[in-house]
């Protein structure tokens, strides 16, 4: 804040509430200042805001949040206040302006974004163990996986079965996209059933203290062709290259151009058709973001992701996701699991 020139600060990110103070709830904002930090929420919570809530007074609001930060004074007239301009939305900023006519607004980013992106110990944990299950999720999924089966079936199996091994939430909707559908780089599961011959990607989470895991394999139905061999090796190879040169400080468009450049030199590289990872957290996607364009500096104790891809449309897709910690020497896999892929009858 005092780097930013700012004076206090609002909070209303709930996935940035739960990182600085505990607090779990629906409905919350948060104002720091030098002097104290103050958690307001609804009535609801009251009791839950107790139990919860480090490193902040709390204050329960018997209407609507903003208005106790005006009724209680909580920013005096004169002051700086930062918010997170991508979470508040232009309803609040309306009210915001109004409630506090003589507070200066300054629109800020990435402010909890970089403090968040660098895991300690527990954080870290707490993915593996959401990794361990989506391991041990897909392997169960291989006993149910055969044709006729609709990729709608099998995400609500992954939704039950990772809840079933102790997972809180699904982090995102489980996608899992079959034959032509698979060449879909964001595509959803739908009501088609696999067939003889498909590519399926399978691309879903886990959630352990609200921390995610995020996990991608890639399945044949049937025996693969020669391309589909092909492209499963190339992705694979991708995948193995970038994490071997993973270090602190690279940036993220370096990571990135690493394995574009072994997919357009070995003729797939018009075919990698997204970012090569994320950052990883309480929330699925943030910093440090691996993208063409990302200026982010990898650093130790960044939990990330790398899922290289191929999307060819009269083929299919192939997909690898893991998750890693950036350590002094290069990374730790915190989702070890064999990256064949997978063929089922």
């Amino acid at each position: 804040m005092l780097e930013l020139g700012l004076q206090a600060f609002l909070v209303t990110s709930l996935a940035h509430i739960r990182y600085l103070f505990g607090f779990t709830g629906s409905n919350a904002l948060a104002l720091i200042d030098a002097e104290r930090a103050v958690l307001v929420t609804d009535r609801r919570y009251t009791q839950q805001a107790k139990d919860e809530v480090t490193n902040a007074e709390v204050v329960v609001a018997p209407h609507d949040l903003f208005s106790e930060i005006k009724e209680k004074k909580l920013v005096p007239p004169g002051r700086k206040l930062g918010f997170e301009a991508a979470h508040l939305s232009v309803k609040y900023y309306t009210q915001l302006r109004k409630k506090l006519p003589e507070v200066k607004l300054v629109a800020s980013e990435q402010v909890v974004e970089h403090l968040a992106s660098v895991k300690d110990p527990a954080e870290v944990e707490s993915v593996r163990r959401a990794g361990a299950i989506c391991t041990r999720v897909f392997d169960a999924l291989l006993t149910v996986v055969t044709p006729g089966v609709s990729e709608l079936d099998l995400s609500a199996e992954l939704s039950y079965r990772t809840r079933k091994l102790g997972s809180e939430r699904d982090p995102f909707e489980p996608i899992v996209a079959s034959g032509a559908r698979s060449a879909l780089p964001h595509g959803v599961s739908s009501r088609k059933t696999l067939e003889p011959g498909d590519l399926v990607i399978v691309d879903f989470g886990a959630t352990v203290n609200g921390y995610a895991a995020d996990f991608t394999r890639t399945l044949v139905v049937g025996e693969p062709g020669p391309k589909q061999r092909e492209m499963a090796a190339l992705v694979r190879e991708a995948l193995a290259v970038a994490e071997e040169r993973v270090r602190p400080g690279m940036r993220g468009k370096e990571l990135d151009q690493v394995a574009r450049d072994f997919l357009t030199e070995r003729g797939y590289g018009a075919f990698f058709q997204h970012s090569l990872g994320h950052g990883l957290g309480l929330e699925v996607h943030g910093l440090p973001r691996i993208g063409e364009r990302s200026n982010d500096v990898l650093q130790v104790g960044n939990v990330i992701t790398l899922e290289p891809g191929v999307y060819l449309p009269e083929i299919g897709g192939v997909r690898i996701e893991d998750d890693f910690v950036i350590t002094e020497a290069g990374v730790e896999n915190l989702t070890p699991y064999s990256r064949e892929l997978v063929c089922v009858a």
